[in-house]
């Protein structure tokens, strides 16, 4: 059984360890300050020196994993600003407390000179909070530096918290032991600080007033860490002076001399640094891609209005009305090549407006393209007395072809840039793209209702009849197919029943166009329902007819064959509803035979007698037989001239001849056969070749 602590569970003990960590490195600094303090130097100096490397690393290491475990998991989103607040208020609170602990130091500084053992205790609880305080922005700076950072940064971060722990180890054996190693790894961690202070890519998402606020709260934890840093140096300045009985104890080692936190303070310091001076370069700048944000947040809002439009006009007014809105122009037109060549005004009169399109009309500008005008480039001389002094035109252009122009007006010069007539004309674009289309709809909808239907009815064909049949490695199909019209009639699939059990299907609906397809799709799913309960051939034709029978009105009828293939056995199983009769080719013999079998149409009888008139013909097949299955557009072609049909005989004489051809070949080939025959005339039927041949 597996025991699971709670995130709660880690949390907890983890703050304890941390706490008693750093009871314990107290009371070991106590202890070495009462030895000194009594007068026992050599016992103080003969204390093992790892066990207060092991005390401070225990305390470093427990308070380095709470912070991480309670604060920054907490901080897993993208509220930056939000999360500098918590940086600051972290610093604010360390240094309060140090604060006033500083006051008690100057108001008691007398009675502590006298009781040492006190100001060590001072001393480590001001240390703690340093720690804390340090360890915390390096948590969050972390965070910030990660934040959608490649691999490379990624790894370089873990290498620099690696080699971090790796310092720990001096603290074991005393900074002396490992000068020189101590000042390569510091040499290594501010150079890794240096190229990772340039990963601020979360400067980006603040807006300006949230700049100016991060740059005030980097500031004053900048102003903390050194606060800190000058509050250890006197600590350290007031150890170097004291006498032996008035001596403060260090921890232990100089903190100036400990490569982790030297490393540490410059890493925050230096990310801290960075990030405070491109925050204060990125202000310039700032506004100017805030209101660029804005327009392409009011642009999608455009795009979404233009969705709500419920007729050509309403798609106008919109256009007008938020483009101006969007753009803050103060006059703008719309024109429209219609019938009724609408010309819309809002703010400016239609006077006032036709004078100004005559003038860009008369400078022969292009029109065809976006473009920004001058009120000097158009009128030159007076140009100073015109009351628009930028102009911007763009035209609404849908598949090639010019629906009219969209003008926006503007007092002010250079009040157009390239980015907004950029952002503008695409959705000018989507605009004319939604006037195009309810044109479309509306001429679709006068005058080519029935088109419409066929070209729908074409779609659901397409959709319901396989592009391609996938096949077992013992015999291979290939289907040639097409309509005479949009849609058609002609149905054909494939099912595997079984691991060696194939079901094939090739029907024809009477009649043609889209009722004709609406049943051929009817077919589809009546295929799909009864193929999957294996029956025999006539009880497959038998159930098909019965729910055929209740859907087709009565004039109508479907033709099938329908054909269970086993290759385990190596026999086919065949039903045959009054469908063309399917020609077979055996290889050995190298003769092709029509296979006559009884049965009537689909629908054709509906009294529940159809079981009557089905069979099931049963023939064997060996290596290179050859099914040749087609719909009556085959047969049926008709010469333009004489009206012979293209018949079974040419059928038969045709695959006898090409037996050598693979299926493909087959099926395409006798298209072509076909069409020259009838001279390239315009087949006036559906038509579908299904050619199989077994391995």
């Amino acid at each position: 059984m597996k025991f699971a602590l709670p995130q709660k569970g880690y949390k907890t003990i983890l703050l304890f360890l941390t706490m008693l960590s750093w009871v314990l490195l107290t009371a070991y600094g106590m202890i070495e300050q009462y030895l000194l303090v009594q007068g026992y130097q050599e016992i103080q100096e003969g204390l093992p020196i790892w066990i207060k490397g092991f005390l401070f690393n225990a305390f470093l290491l427990c308070t380095f994993f709470t912070i991480r475990r309670i604060d920054v998991q907490k901080d897993d989103n993208e509220d930056f600003y939000g999360f500098l607040w918590k940086a600051f208020g972290s610093s604010i609170v360390s240094v309060a407390l140090s604060l006033m602990l500083n006051v008690f130091i100057s108001v008691a500084s007398n009675y502590l000179l006298e009781h040492t053992m006190l100001y060590n205790f001072i001393y480590h609880i001001d240390f703690g909070l340093f720690v804390g305080f340090l360890l915390t922005a390096y948590h969050k700076w972390k965070h910030l530096i990660t934040y959608q950072a490649n691999k490379f940064m990624r790894t370089l971060m873990k290498t620099f918290e690696y080699t971090l722990f790796v310092t720990l180890f001096f603290h074991f054996f005393g900074f002396e032991f490992f000068v020189p190693y101590s000042q390569i790894i510091l040499l290594f961690l501010v150079l890794m600080t240096f190229v990772l202070s340039i990963n601020i890519r979360w400067v980006a998402y603040l807006n300006f007033n949230q700049k100016i606020r991060s740059i005030l709260l980097l500031l004053v934890i900048l102003a903390v860490q050194f606060y800190f840093l000058f509050e250890f140096l006197r600590y350290d300045n007031m150890s170097q002076q004291a006498t032996k009985t008035q001596a403060i104890t260090n921890l232990v080692i100089d903190l100036q001399n400990s490569v982790f936190f030297v490393a540490t303070f410059i890493f925050t310091g230096t990310y801290t640094v960075t990030s405070a001076l491109l925050l204060l370069f990125n202000l310039p700048t700032s506004s100017v891609f805030e209101k660029k944000i804005g327009e392409l947040a009011s642009f999608q809002k455009l795009s979404e209005s233009l969705l709500s439009g419920d007729n050509e006009k309403e798609v106008y007014k919109v256009l007008l009305e938020s483009a101006i809105q969007t753009l803050h122009a103060d006059a703008a037109w719309l024109e429209i090549w219609n019938t009724q060549r609408d010309f819309i005004t809002k703010d400016i009169s239609n006077n006032e407006a036709v004078k100004l399109k005559k003038v860009i009309y008369e400078k022969g500008l292009d029109r065809s393209k976006p473009r920004k005008y001058a009120a000097m480039q158009l009128f030159e001389k007076d140009y100073e007395d015109q009351t628009y002094q930028s102009i911007l035109s763009l035209p609404l252009i849908a598949n090639k072809s010019y629906l009219g122009s969209l003008v926006l007006l503007k007092e002010i010069d250079n009040a157009f840039d390239n980015v907004v007539m950029t952002t503008l004309t695409s959705f000018v674009t989507q605009a004319s793209l939604a006037i195009y289309n309810f044109r479309l709809i509306t001429t679709a909808v006068e005058t080519q209702r029935y088109q419409n239907e066929l070209k729908i009815a074409h779609r659901v064909q397409e959709s319901l009849l396989p592009n391609v049949i996938d096949v077992d490695n013992q015999f291979e199909i290939c289907v040639e197919a097409g309509s005479a019209d949009e849609v058609g009639g002609d149905y054909y699939d494939y099912f595997q029943v079984a691991p060696h059990r194939f079901a094939v299907i090739i029907a024809d609906v009477a009649g043609n166009g889209t009722s004709a397809a609406f049943y051929m799709a009817q077919m589809k799913g009546i295929f799909h329902s009864l193929v999957r309960l294996d029956l025999s051939p006539d009880l497959f034709m038998e159930y098909a007819n019965n729910a055929l029978s209740s859907c087709l009105e009565p004039r109508l009828f479907i033709t099938a064959t329908y054909l269970i293939i086993d290759t385990e056995k190596r026999k086919i199983y065949s039903s045959r509803a009054g469908h063309c009769p399917t020609l077979y080719y055996n290889a050995r013999e190298e003769k092709a035979d029509f296979l006559e079998e009884k049965g009537i149409g689909l629908g054709i009888i509906r009294n529940g007698t159809y079981g009557k008139h089905t069979q099931v013909s049963i023939f064997d097949y060996e290596e290179g037989d050859t099914f040749f299955l087609y719909t009556d557009g085959i047969n049926e072609a008709r010469h333009p001239v004489s009206k012979e049909e293209y018949g079974y005989d040419r059928i038969k004489n045709f695959v006898e001849e090409n037996a050598h051809c693979n299926v493909a070949q087959i099926a395409e080939l006798i298209i072509d056969d076909i069409y020259q025959f009838i001279e390239g005339d315009d087949l006036r039927d559906d038509y579908t070749v299904m050619v199989m041949r077994f391995d």
